[in-house]
């Protein structure tokens, strides 16, 4: 009988797996990624690393960057500062902006805002304060809130819906696959029997039993 079920090809293992129970790298075979991880006892890994960094692609859990100012180079790592990040050089009340870092081929009309203070650290110390001049985006339905883009010049300076009046604070730009506020994993020990899901390159547990599901 044919499998018409992706999920069915692709799940539990079909497309391969490994176990360690060493603080030992795995890597996946040509043309894969790791999609699954199941801890079969407390395990603080030491290295994660996500398919995809600063591209246009969603980002994952991640243990192992360098990164750690949040708008450093305008990375996007782990969901933290979004598909691109800059400190604001205006402090005037306006619905203008001047960003310090060219943010061409990042910066579009219709991104969400978040203004954020420039110190935030992508291991959470300082952690990511949110001004109430740009709330949580909510997307869509009767509550839709949210500051956004309404004109870019294609480098730094930028129109948004909304006033802001920026003092040493930083605009994150949100887009359909990357949104902020997440941290840097180093350090989290996963408890027996989670599994987390994702795609990531390379995998270093610590010496505790694991298992590895590949997938495309």
């Amino acid at each position: 009988m044919g499998i018409n079920s992706t999920a069915t090809a692709y799940n539990f293992g079909q497309l391969g797996s490994a176990y360690t129970d060493i603080a030992q790298t795995i890597v996946p075979p040509k043309d894969h990624v790791i999609v699954a991880i199941t801890f079969l006892a407390s395990n603080t890994p030491t290295l994660l690393t996500p398919e995809k960094l600063d591209e246009n692609g969603p980002n994952f859990i991640e243990i192992g960057s360098t990164a750690s100012n949040e708008h450093t180079a305008a990375d996007n790592y782990f969901n933290f500062n979004g598909i691109f990040s800059s400190d604001v050089t205006d402090s005037s009340s306006q619905n203008t902006a001047t960003l310090s870092t060219s943010g061409a081929g990042k910066v579009r009309v219709g991104q969400y805002v978040l203004l954020v203070n420039n110190n935030a650290q992508a291991d959470g110390n300082p952690s990511m304060s949110i001004d109430a001049e740009t709330p949580v985006p909510i997307y869509n339905g009767p509550s839709a809130q949210g500051i956004k883009v309404t004109d870019f010049d294609g480098t730094t300076g930028v129109t948004l819906s909304g006033n802001i009046s920026p003092s040493n604070q930083t605009l994150i730009f949100i887009d359909e696959q990357h949104g902020a506020g997440g941290i840097t994993a180093a350090g989290q020990e996963f408890p027996e029997g989670v599994t987390i899901y994702g795609r990531w390159t390379a995998f270093t547990p610590s010496a505790a039993g694991v298992i590895c599901y590949f997938g495309k």
